[in-house]
């Protein structure tokens, strides 16, 4: 069949709706819903959690109004790779199962905030279409996770330094978790020595 005779996907507009409420972007949402079917929000789900290849852009942007651009994992090169939320976390603190859990929770946040208010909603949207990679590292110390911050910022790379308030199990003021976003080879360059928490 000839692009010229192609249908126009039209999405089941209460699943595109619903996706969207979540936070996901239309053009995220539409190539979910056209990849699987229109079968279920929780198909689509399913695709944008599992899948982080290009095979479904091409074929939604050909038969969808809503063009998605090529550039759909913002301005990271191919040969770069996708975006990742990267973490590492102070062991010497010697956090509680549950206090780490929370202090990245926090680093996560924090950092997403950050960008959204610095204008990389772009870059955001493609890490959350290529399934939001997190990586969560071991830092040595408070002066360690400092260390990296400032070589992150040196470098361009969107980062956040958790200060905890001391109201649980560690001191005030202590340095928790950093975290850093951007492709594999950037942060890569930063964190690419420490080894998985």
């Amino acid at each position: 069949m000839s692009d010229s005779t192609e249908k126009e996907f039209e999405p089941n507009e209460e699943f595109l709706e619903i996706l969207i409420s979540m936070g996901l972007s239309k053009d995220i949402a539409t190539e979910a819903l056209f990849c699987t079917g229109n079968q279920s929000i929780d198909s689509a789900l399913n695709f944008i959690f599992s899948n982080d290849d290009d095979s479904c852009r091409t074929a939604v942007s050909r038969v969808s109004g809503d063009r998605i651009e090529d550039n759909a994992v913002g301005d990271v090169n191919e040969d770069e790779g996708y975006y990742k939320m990267t973490f590492v976390v102070n062991t010497a603190l010697k956090m509680g199962l549950g206090k780490l859990s929370a202090q990245v929770a926090h680093a996560c946040l924090g950092l997403y905030r950050k960008m959204l208010l610095e204008g990389l909603k772009d870059a955001l949207d493609g890490w959350e279409f290529a399934g939001e990679k997190k990586v969560v590292l071991k830092g040595i110390d408070h002066v360690h996770l400092q260390e990296l911050h400032e070589k992150a910022k040196s470098a361009n790379i969107p980062c956040y330094l958790i200060t905890d308030a001391g109201k649980t199990q560690i001191p005030p003021n202590s340095i928790t978790v950093l975290s850093l976003f951007g492709s594999e080879d950037e942060v890569d360059k930063i964190t690419g020595k420490l080894g998985l928490l």
